[in-house]
């Protein structure tokens, strides 16, 4: 594979790892659009003993994983720019 081949197919995986992460980012605003909208509906009246609102715990292993998910991105990148600079 020649220099300008591995450019040419790094500028693909960088155009599908710039798409995955922009619909992560996307996934963990829907994802924080879904809690307020959980609280908003609550507001007093859904909370428990405590006096604060039930939110499902799925929510926050949701919110955990994605940021996982978001982090594992950040480190794919970091890891291309390092291997296209030494290129």
């Amino acid at each position: 594979m020649s220099l300008h081949e591995l450019r040419a197919s790094l500028s693909v995986v960088r155009s599908g790892l710039t798409d995955t992460s922009a619909q992560a980012a996307h996934a963990r605003e829907l994802l924080e659009e879904y809690r307020r909208a959980l609280l908003s509906v609550q507001s007093g009246t859904g909370a428990d003993a405590s006096g604060r609102p039930w939110l499902p715990p799925p929510l926050a292993r949701a919110f955990d994983q994605l940021d996982e998910h978001i982090a594992q991105l950040g480190n794919v990148e970091s890891a291309l720019n390092q291997y296209e600079t030494r290129l």
